[in-house]
Order: structure tokens, then C-alpha cells, then sequence
């Protein structure tokens, strides 16, 4: 089964998006009548290193996650910490991975990686192929996380997972033929846009990677912390322009500071939405 198809029988518990405004409107009146301002506290950004922990499968994930908070300090430069979304992405996978979705044999791409969380959540997941792209800046901290975690095949796993890291810049078509060498199943964006200038160009990145194959739907899964309702709105207005978009049910406890959109491109093959 597609992860296309996984994600579709369960279409009826999500909530479809069709309005930016609207959208934003229930998200954020909410988000403030719930003192949303008080953020939640998942990760420390002071340290170099952080041991995340995260039941996935039949045993917990232990994984050493390096951070640059020196580097993240940088005008603009916000990937070289862990986030909550980050967090709370890898945790819903994680836990989607014991419900019946199966990454096995998945494809996939994660835009602006940062450290990697996501992209090796999915990788000691199952994930038969993960690429992990960001920033030219980015690659020594983000190869350094994915090499570390990396899952040495043993002598009965064939055929070995591949989890890579290259350089993917927002808006241009990649330079590294490995991030289309092989079909992709799913894309992934965890907490990317800070600015409404940067919605366009992730928004045509991941069009250009959900039109990469047309044999299947290519499913976009894109978490974002609520922070700005004028970048959000800006962000969801760009993404309606392409996508058939969703709201995905977290966690109570997440849902009113957290969003997760699951989305495929309007008109492309598989099941009518």
C-alpha cells in the first residue's frame, strides 16, 4: 500500500482546508484562549547535544542529536538547534509507526532538515530511503547527525536502508542527482517558515518534488509551530494554491500551539479527495 493510500483511508479524522483566512482564524483563536503564548519546553537550544527518546515500533529510539548554538545565532540562521516541532513531528511518527502507518518501504525527502531529527526518526523507522537536505551551512552539523545515527545494516538486513544528507536550496531544482534518484513517497517540513518571503519558496520545492513522480500521489507532511498568524496565513495561502491541504489531529495536549498538515498535489493521480 502507498503511503498515499495509508493516509487517505483515514482522511474522514482530518480536517480539510480550503481557506487560509478561515484556517487561521479557528488555529489562532484557540491558540490564544488557551494561553498559547506559553510555549511548550521540549528542547534546550544552549546545549551542544541533546538524547532524545522516542517509542517507536516495539523498542525506544535513543538518539544523540548534535547542535551548533553558535552558529544559530547568525542572522537568519535558525536549523542548528532542535525545536519543539521537531520534537513533537518525530514523536507523532514514532507513534504512528505502532498504529498502522509502515514506512518500510518509503521514500523520503525532508526539506530544511536543520539537524536531522525527523529524517532519522524515519530512517531507524524503516524508511527504505531518507534524504535529509538543507543549506550549504548546514551540511557539516546535519551529515554529522545522520552519520551518527545511522543504522549499520546487520548480516540478515537486506537490503540496507540509506539515510543521506545534501544540499537542497529552496526554490531551485537540487544539484545532487541522489535527492531524485529514486521515486519519492513522502516529503517532510518540520517548522520552516519564520517569514512569509520564505512560503514561496519552500511551497516551490515541494511542488517540485510531489510532481517528481506521477504514478502515485506524493504525500506532503508539513508540521509547523503556531507562532505568527500573518506568516501562517501567508504560508497556507501559498500551500492552497497547489495542494489539496489537511489538518491532522496531534495530540490534545500539542494541538493548540502545533499544526500538522498532511497534502498532495490538486489533480494527481490516486483516489479523488
Amino acid at each position: 500500500m502507498s503511503f498515499f493510500e495509508q493516509v487517505h483511508s483515514e482522511i474522514g479524522e482530518y480536517t480539510r482546508v480550503e481557506d487560509a483566512e478561515e484556517e487561521v482564524c479557528e488555529l489562532y483563536s484557540v491558540y490564544y484562549s488557551s494561553n498559547g503564548t506559553l510555549r511548550l519546553d521540549l528542547v534546550d537550544p544552549s546545549k551542544t547535544e541533546l538524547t532524545v527518546e522516542l517509542a517507536g515500533g516495539t523498542k525506544t529510539l535513543a538518539l544523540t542529536i548534535a547542535q551548533n548554538p553558535n552558529i544559530n545565532n547568525e542572522l537568519g540562521q535558525t536549523g542548528a538547534v532542535l525545536w519543539n516541532s521537531s520534537i513533537i513531528m518525530s514523536e507523532y511518527l514514532a507513534r504512528r509507526s505502532t498504529q498502522g502507518w509502515d514506512f518500510s518501504d518509503m521514500n523520503v525527502i525532508e526539506l530544511g532538515s536543520g539537524c536531522g531529527l525527523v529524517s532519522i526518526v524515519m530512517h531507524r523507522l524503516g524508511a527504505r530511503r531518507v534524504v535529509a537536505t538543507d543549506q550549504a551551512r548546514m551540511m557539516k552539523l546535519l551529515t554529522r547527525n545522520t552519520d551518527c545515527n545511522c543504522v549499520v545494516p546487520g548480516r540478515n538486513r537486506k537490503p540496507p536502508t540509506v539515510l543521506l544528507a545534501t544540499e537542497y536550496v529552496w526554490g531551485r531544482a537540487p544539484e545532487d542527482p541522489r535527492v531524485f534518484a529514486e521515486p519519492v513517497d513522502v516529503v517532510v517540513v518540520s517548522d520552516c517558515v519564520y517569514h512569509e518571503s520564505v512560503a514561496p519558496l519552500l511551497v516551490r520545492s515541494l511542488v517540485d518534488v510531489c510532481m517528481s513522480r506521477t504514478d502515485v500521489r506524493v504525500v506532503a507532511l508539513v508540521g509547523q509551530e503556531l507562532r505568527s498568524d500573518i506568516v501562517h496565513t501567508a504560508f497556507v495561502k501559498e500551500l492552497l494554491e497547489h495542494f489539496d491541504v489537511y489538518r491532522v489531529p496531534v495530540q490534545p495536549s500539542v494541538d493548540t500551539s502545533f499544526v500538522l498538515y498532511a497534502m498532495w498535489l490538486r489533480g494527481s493521480h490516486g483516489p479523488e479527495h
